[in-house]
């Protein structure tokens, strides 16, 4: 059977899983490896790459087998932008204003990426996923980001 007859998706994804975790190791092999009772920098990083490209391998072994059964329906300029959009703006808001906003800004754009956006769903999940990473990341590993600046 020919390759085209199989989900290119799947394959697609799992070779570039597959890279990024081949280049973290690649990365990571400068720093010193350590043991696992005394991990050196390098250690989670080359342990992460390996189990990234092995499940990698794994996406295009055994999704790479399974017949097409997609629609070939592509992204559409417009939840690409806002998909992007909302990366920027992340970035741009996390300094000025803190990582609540910034989150909630974030969720709320690429939230309205979908097909069919529900800006009152939008808004349910950015204040979710907002609360959910203040507790996390703020208050319950201490990351050194303010929850909120004015």
């Amino acid at each position: 059977m020919r390759v085209f007859d199989r989900s290119m998706t799947d394959i697609v994804a799992g070779g570039a899983t597959s890279l990024v975790g081949l280049l973290t190791v690649y990365f990571a092999w400068e720093y010193p490896l350590g043991t696992a009772r005394d991990m050196g920098p390098g250690y989670f990083p080359t342990i992460a790459g390996v189990v990234l490209a092995l499940l990698g391998l794994g996406i295009v072994v055994v999704e790479g087998r399974t017949p097409v059964e997609e629609d070939h329906d592509y992204i559409h300029p417009r939840q690409l932008l806002l998909v992007l959009g909302s990366i920027a703006a992340f970035a741009a808001l996390v300094g000025p204003f803190g990582l609540g906003p910034a989150t909630f800004v974030a969720v709320f754009l690429a939230s309205l990426a979908d097909r069919s956006p529900s800006l009152l769903l939008a808004a349910m999940l950015a204040v979710l996923v907002t609360a959910f990473s203040l507790a996390a990341f703020v208050y319950g590993l201490g990351v050194q980001i303010p929850a909120i600046r004015w």
